[in-house]
């Protein structure tokens, strides 16, 4: 399939919050089997179609990935652990939509060179003592939107004592 034209889709920053948010609880309210599926294609760094977006103005249909960027994330990296992130990113973003109905104050950081969304929502968890933090971007590629889980490092989140 070639493309002609290139086709430029604005999409507002409460409208990608809203499809990450929708991505995970979907994540959260499939069959187990499904969940631990999804999850080893993403620990093998696979990017999965999740869905599709339709423009509004045009009808261009682009389509919606998912992928995990675990590159810091710290002890034993197993589905109980990324379960758990995700039920922790999905409060925290649960919670922003109550504080913020129109989702006016959604906290974003842009990426200058990708023009993607990081969500400033950090999901902390513990287990063993040992703290993992999970944050959303959503990236434009060329042909999708790809919705990230992205564990960062926990030590920017400590407070001194």
């Amino acid at each position: 399939m070639t493309m002609t034209k290139t086709e430029t889709i604005n999409i507002d920053k409460q409208k990608l919050f809203n499809l990450a948010a929708n991505l995970l609880v979907a994540f959260i309210q499939q069959p187990p089997e499904q969940a631990k599926k999804l999850f080893k294609q993403l620990k093998q760094d696979t990017i999965i179609k999740s869905g599709e977006l339709t423009s509004e103005k045009t009808g261009t249909k682009i389509a919606v990935k998912l992928e995990l960027d675990r590159k810091e994330f710290q002890g034993s990296f197993n589905f109980p652990s990324f379960d758990h992130s995700i039920r922790a990113i999905v409060q925290k973003f649960q919670t922003e939509a109550r504080k913020d109905k129109e989702l006016k104050e959604v906290q974003t950081l842009t990426n200058e060179n990708t023009g993607g969304l990081l969500f400033n929502l950090p999901a902390g968890i513990e287990i063993d003592g040992q703290v993992n933090v999970m944050m959303v971007a959503v990236e434009p590629v060329v042909d999708a939107v790809v919705v990230k889980l992205i564990y960062v490092d926990p030590a920017q989140f400590e407070i001194p004592e």
